[in-house]
C-alpha cells in the first residue's frame, strides 16, 4: 500500500508542471454594449510546447459573481507562442468601481524575478468606472503582441500599443505582476538591469537599459484612461521576456518623426530597415491608424532582399473627418531580422495628430457700428459650431500645424460661437 501510495505522488510531482507551466502573457479588455452591460475578451499568450491548454477561463467580475469565458480563437505565433482570444458578457448592478480578475494555474517554472514561480497563478486584472455622467466607455486594446525577445546587454524596447476607441488619454507605468484573486506577488522584483528599466508614461514605451542577466522574467505595465481629468479605468498587461546571450545585434529603422495632418489630406512616409549583419529583414506595423472603422491605413514592403539586410515599407493613410480627435494616434513599425538562433527586433514609433479642416478665411462685411463675418460651411460633418476671433493690432501670428484653435499667447479676443455647422454668420457688434 506505501508502494502504491508513493507510486502516486510520484506521478503528480511529474504531472503538475508538465500541465502546468503554459502562461505567458495576457491583458482584459472591454467594450460597453449598454449603460450596465460590457462584452469582455481576455486575451492570453500560452507556450505551445507545453500540454497545458484551456477552452474556458473563469471571471471574476468585481460585483460578487463569476462565470466563464469560452475560447473563440487561437492564433500560431513566432517563438512558441500561442494567442488565445476568450470572451463573455457581463450585466452589472449599478455604477462603480469594478476590479475584474482572471487567473490560471500556473506561471513558467524558473521565472527569475518571481519565487517558485512555478508554483505561482498566473492572474490579470482590469478596472473599470461605470459612471454615468462620463458616458460610455470601452477599454483600450493592445495591438502589439508581447513576443519579442531580448538580448544580453543591449537595450530592449516594447510599446503596447494601446489604442483607445474613445479618444480617451492614456498613461503608463510599470506595476507588480500578480497571483491568486489578483494580488501582488510576495517576493517579486523588478528585472535586472545595468542602468534602468522604465515604461515612458505618455508614448507606453518599456525601455531595459539594459538587460545584466539571462533568463525568463515577467513584468506588467498599467494602462490607465482618464477622461476629463477622471481615472476611468485601467488594463495591466502582463507579459513574459526572455533574454538570451547572443552576440546577434537588432535591425535598425530610419524614424520618421510625429505628424499632425489636416483631415482630408493623405499621409504618406517611407520606413527603412537595415541590418549590419546582413540578415534579411521582415517589417510590419499596427496601431491606431490600422483598426479605424473609416479609411484605415496600409502598409506595404515595398523592397526586401535575403542577403543585403535591407527592406523598406511604405505606410499610406487618406485621412477623413472621422479621423479627428484630441488625442494623437500612434503607429509602431517593427523589424525583426531572420538571425537562425535568436532574432532581434527594432522598435519604432509615429504619432499622428489629426485635426479639423480650418474653416475658409471670412466674408467680412463693415456697418457704421459693426462687422459681419460669412464664410463657407466646414466639410465635416461633425462640426457643432464655429469661433470668431478679433484682435485690433497687426496679428503677426503664424498658426502652428499641430496647434487647434488660437492660443491666449497670441491676444486674439474670442466674439461668440455660432450655434452650428449650418450657421455660418455672425455680427461683431462689440
Amino acid at each position: 500500500m506505501k508502494k502504491a501510495l508513493l507510486s502516486i505522488l510520484t506521478f503528480l510531482m511529474i504531472w503538475v508542471p508538465l500541465w502546468a507551466t503554459h502562461n505567458r502573457a495576457g491583458e482584459i479588455t472591454l467594450t460597453q454594449l449598454d449603460d450596465l452591460t460590457y462584452e469582455i475578451t481576455i486575451t492570453t499568450f500560452t507556450y505551445t510546447l507545453s500540454q497545458a491548454d484551456r477552452n474556458r477561463l473563469e471571471v471574476q467580475w468585481g460585483d460578487n459573481t463569476f462565470s466563464y469565458a469560452d475560447r473563440v480563437d487561437i492564433t500560431k505565433l513566432p517563438h512558441f507562442y500561442q494567442r488565445n482570444i476568450y470572451t463573455t458578457r457581463h450585466t452589472y448592478p449599478g455604477p462603480g468601481i469594478f476590479e475584474i480578475v482572471v487567473q490560471d494555474p500556473n506561471r513558467n517554472e524558473g521565472v527569475k524575478n518571481i519565487p517558485s514561480s512555478v508554483n505561482v497563478v498566473f492572474s490579470i486584472k482590469t478596472t473599470i468606472l461605470i459612471n454615468v455622467a462620463l458616458g460610455d466607455n470601452s477599454t483600450p486594446v493592445l495591438l502589439n503582441p508581447p513576443i519579442d525577445r531580448a538580448a544580453y546587454g543591449q537595450i530592449f524596447i516594447h510599446n503596447p500599443a494601446a489604442y483607445d476607441p474613445d479618444g480617451d488619454s492614456l498613461s503608463y507605468k510599470l506595476t507588480v505582476c500578480t497571483e491568486l484573486d489578483g494580488r501582488p506577488i510576495e517576493g517579486y522584483s523588478l528585472p535586472p538591469a545595468s542602468d534602468t528599466l522604465y515604461v515612458d508614461p505618455l508614448s507606453g514605451d518599456l525601455t531595459w537599459i539594459t538587460p545584466s542577466d539571462s533568463g525568463i522574467f515577467n513584468i506588467a505595465i498599467d494602462v490607465e484612461e482618464y477622461r476629463k481629468g477622471v481615472k476611468i479605468g485601467n488594463i495591466v498587461r502582463d507579459m513574459q521576456i526572455e533574454v538570451y546571450d547572443t552576440k546577434n545585434k537588432p535591425p535598425s529603422q530610419s524614424n520618421p518623426g510625429d505628424f499632425c495632418i489636416q483631415a482630408g489630406d493623405r499621409l504618406t512616409f517611407d520606413i527603412i530597415a537595415t541590418d549590419t549583419e546582413s540578415d534579411s529583414i521582415k517589417q510590419w506595423a499596427t496601431g491606431g491608424p490600422f483598426v479605424v472603422e473609416s479609411n484605415p491605413a496600409a502598409y506595404t514592403v515595398m523592397y526586401d532582399s535575403a542577403d543585403i539586410g535591407y527592406s523598406r515599407a511604405r505606410f499610406s493613410w487618406q485621412t477623413d473627418c472621422s479621423h479627428v480627435r484630441e488625442q494623437y494616434y500612434t503607429a509602431i513599425f517593427k523589424a525583426e531580422d531572420s538571425h537562425p538562433e535568436t532574432p532581434l527586433v527594432d522598435i519604432q514609433n509615429v504619432n499622428i495628430k489629426v485635426l479639423g479642416p480650418a474653416p475658409e478665411q471670412p466674408y467680412l462685411i463693415p456697418g457704421s457700428n459693426s462687422v459681419t463675418a460669412s464664410w463657407p460651411v466646414d466639410t465635416c460633418q461633425s462640426v457643432t459650431a464655429y469661433q470668431l476671433y478679433r484682435k485690433i493690432e497687426p496679428a503677426a501670428y503664424v498658426p502652428d500645424s499641430c496647434t487647434g484653435g488660437i492660443p491666449e499667447s497670441t491676444g486674439y479676443e474670442l466674439v461668440g460661437a455660432t450655434n452650428g455647422r449650418l450657421d455660418t454668420l455672425m455680427v461683431d457688434d462689440n
